[in-house]
């Protein structure tokens, strides 16, 4: 004869939900006492420092900065993001291949064009370069720009800098890429971060599921709330039907 195959009892469906839910509760719970004392806590004014939050919310440069030093000015590159003497200059997506100082005008160039800045850092002019394949380095020659292409084509400014021509004399000195010391990295981060990342903003999304994707992450959190509405009508589900039981059993009793 067959055993009967036993029902599985509905409470374990209950409890199941349960520790599903669990994790996410409790992360609801903690973030909205916190956001309930912002200010207490003082989460808008503590800055986040963990390399791996910031690269999480990608405002963290990632390999290591390329940088040409003249004289008192250090041009940097980390990233797309462009740097004179530390402070934010612009944001190009073509690499930092040199610069150079000829009287108080800064030759910084990329791989296609040619920015002019001042002693401040101020732009003057972005210009193209008139070479015929993307430059590979930047040099000057009789106070007059000097460029090399990567097909090592050297070309010459006017004195104007508006004007280009193919040239056969090499520059003497070539700008040459420097090593940054651990200060002034730390500088070109602080900057690249600008305003950082506060707690607050941390725990927010958190709260909300956006830390996990700036579009699904919610419905992380929804699913949170879903599985409360379960629980409490397995719960009832579960209470109901063993007060059933237990009144049959006095009923039985009874008669």
């Amino acid at each position: 004869m067959s055993r009967r195959k036993k029902a599985f009892p509905f409470f374990l469906w209950h409890r199941r939900i349960g520790l599903a839910a669990l994790i996410l509760v409790c992360i609801l719970s903690i973030t909205g006492i916190m956001l309930n004392h912002t200010e207490e806590l003082k989460l808008d004014e503590t800055t986040i420092e963990s390399s791996f939050i910031l690269n999480w919310y990608n405002i963290n440069p990632l390999g290591t900065p390329v940088n040409y030093n003249l004289n008192d000015t250090w041009i940097s590159q980390w990233n797309q993001q462009l740097f004179f003497n530390g402070k934010s200059l612009t944001t190009h997506k073509e690499k930092l291949k040199g610069a150079i100082q000829i009287n108080d005008i800064i030759a910084v160039a990329l791989e296609n064009v040619i920015l002019l800045l001042d002693n401040e850092g101020e732009l003057i002019e972005i210009m193209s370069a008139g070479t015929d394949f993307p430059i590979k380095k930047i040099g000057f020659l009789n106070k007059k720009i000097s460029l090399l292409d990567s097909q090592n084509n050297i070309y010459i400014s006017d004195t104007n800098f508006t004007a280009w021509h193919k040239h056969k004399q090499s520059p003497l000195n070539w700008a040459t890429p420097e090593n940054l010391s651990d200060k002034k990295i730390t500088t070109l981060q602080q900057a690249f971060r600008g305003q950082g990342l506060n707690l607050e903003k941390v725990i927010l999304d958190l709260h909300s599921g956006r830390i996990f994707n700036s579009k699904w992450g919610i419905y992380i959190m929804d699913a949170s709330a879903v599985l409360m509405i379960l629980l409490g009508f397995s719960g009832l589900w579960v209470w109901w039907s063993r007060k059933l039981k237990i009144n049959k059993k006095h009923s039985k009793k009874n008669f």
